[in-house]
């Protein structure tokens, strides 16, 4: 099939199978044809108010058919569309729509407070369009569809011409926006649709935030083959569950954060899952534990995919690579996130550029069509990441003789104690294997004598009990003495990023309060 820009494919593929079920949510059904309709109506409707070419346009709702016709309307009328992240604090929230120089911003009812108290100090939004609110001030949303015209643009967007501001999740600083053209976002979905077998026929369920590009980039995918896709508001085990037995979901993308609710269900046994075909995952690290957990509850349909904001689709663990029993080599490769792409480059490089050899720690880094124009209005920050074209993702991995990679941490995150490199995920996938462990999360934390230390912070499962010298010594029997915690802190919950990420920054916040910095 000859790739396309996006928004070229999406009208090819409305037109091909007009009556087709495009999109499902809620008490909502669209065919391709009639959402295409609606998108051309939501196109002109927006230039009729003010919008012009290449104009910032956000969102931010909750999962929503309305989220899949702006991103269709962004492709094909030419704007940049800025997806909010909704968990964020309310000054957060203010900061990227002013950030962003957006100048029109969608808004489900639940938000609408939030935007109405900030109003005064948007700097650059001039028109605020409500998604099924009622609160004053707002265009309304399908008013405004209505009112357009059912016309398709005369021109399309180019390769070079930007599509999606793409905030990071800010686990080291402040988000940044990273941005994404026509050209590269079309590289990223045409990548996965063929790489993850997304066709015509899946069937698929989102439910992972839209913001983020293992929602609204798994959405787009789908969209991009023509296939039907249902989709969540938001997650619950259940709701995952019912949908994928009612609606007879094949393929599904998930965080390892949700498998994990998931599993530990008590509503799991209920549901007949025997329509899946695929579940792909990725967003952060599964340990393996985790991994064989849900193979053996579900079966060996699981797909790692490693991306990142700036680059992109970069590896795949596929399913005859997620070997439970069997020699040592190959069960090691359910702590991979796979080989690299050959499309995108992926090369892991030392600190003076070179490759790696087996078994050495460098940096993951790739280079191709997928990979992001720069930051937005940061070109401090892109000069740190795009070197010639490269990006280099802070990712720090090793290699095997077959070309496996196996991401050791972040570089950010890993633990200098009395000069040894200690990385973190080592010792939180230790602490993944002890039964009475749910969640766990490493980091350094200030020691007069070694400048770091080791600190745990780990959920308990429930009902389950543990004392903290029982998780050391369980580290000590299965790790170096130097890498064992020194301490171990027991919390209710872990903050994690949309993508699933643990926000180690914050959980270092109060420990190095009043440092100069957050290293020794």
């Amino acid at each position: 099939m000859e790739k396309k820009l996006i928004a070229q494919r999406l009208i090819e593929v409305a037109e091909k199978n007009p009556d087709k079920l495009a999109v499902k949510y809620e008490q909502n059904e669209f065919t391709f044809g009639q959402l295409l309709n609606r998108v051309y109506r939501l196109v002109n409707a927006l230039r009729e108010i003010g919008l012009q070419k290449g104009d910032h346009v956000a969102i931010l709702s909750q999962n929503c058919f309305q989220y899949r016709e702006l991103f269709w309307a962004a492709a094909l009328g030419g704007f940049m569309i800025v997806p909010v992240n909704y968990r964020l604090a309310p000054r957060e929230i203010e900061c990227i729509l002013n950030d962003s120089e957006s100048k029109a911003l969608l808004v489900s009812d639940e938000y609408s407070q939030i935007i109405s108290s900030a109003r005064e100090r948007f700097k650059t939004i001039r028109f605020l369009i409500g998604i099924q609110t009622q609160a004053a001030g707002f265009l309304d949303y399908e008013e405004l569809v209505g009112k357009g015209a059912a016309e398709p643009p005369d021109s399309l967007p180019s390769a070079e011409d930007m599509l999606w501001l793409l905030y990071t999740s800010g686990t080291t600083g402040l988000p940044k926006g990273a941005m994404h053209t026509h050209g590269s976002i079309t590289a990223v979905i045409d990548l996965a649709a063929s790489r993850l077998a997304i066709d015509e026929d899946t069937r698929s369920l989102v439910v992972t935030p839209f913001y983020s590009f293992g929602g609204g980039g798994w959405d787009l995918a789908c969209s991009y083959m023509g296939s039907t896709t249902v989709i969540l508001r938001r997650f619950t085990p259940a709701g995952v569950l019912e949908t994928i037995q009612r609606e007879k979901i094949t393929d599904v993308h998930l965080v390892p954060a949700i498998i994990n609710f998931i599993l530990n269900s008590p509503d799991f046994g209920k549901y007949d899952l025997s329509s899946l075909k695929r579940i792909t995952y990725g967003g952060s690290p599964m340990p393996p534990e985790l991994v064989k957990r849900a193979i053996e509850k579900i079966g060996p349909i699981f797909i790692q995919d490693y991306a990142c904001t700036e680059g992109g689709l970069l590896a795949i663990l596929f399913e005859a690579d997620h070997v439970v029993d069997g020699p040592k080599e190959k069960t090691r490769r359910l702590g991979s996130c796979g080989k690299g792409l050959p499309e995108v480059g992926v090369r892991i490089l030392n600190e003076n550029g070179r490759d790696v050899k087996p078994g050495e720690v460098g940096e993951i880094t790739a280079k191709g069509a997928c990979v992001m124009k720069g930051y937005w209005k940061w070109p401090e920050a892109t000069a740190e990441v795009l070197k010639d074209g490269r990006v280099y993702t802070g990712d720090l991995a090793t290699v095997d003789g077959e070309g496996f990679i196996y991401i050791v941490d972040r570089k950010k995150d890993m633990i200098i104690s009395g000069g040894s490199n200690i990385y973190p995920r080592e010792i939180e996938d230790v602490l993944f294997a002890h039964p009475a462990v749910l969640d766990a999360a490493v980091i350094g934390v200030p020691d007069e004598e070694w400048g770091e230390s080791v600190k745990a912070l780990v959920v308990l499962r429930p009902g389950a009990t543990c004392a903290e010298q029982d998780l050391i010594a369980h580290c000590k029997a299965n790790l170096a003495g130097y890498k064992k915690p020194k301490s171990v802190e027991f919390v209710e919950s872990l903050p994690r990023n949309p993508s699933g990420k643990v926000l180690k920054r914050v959980l270092r916040e109060k420990y190095w309060a009043g440092k100069d910095r957050m290293v020794h």
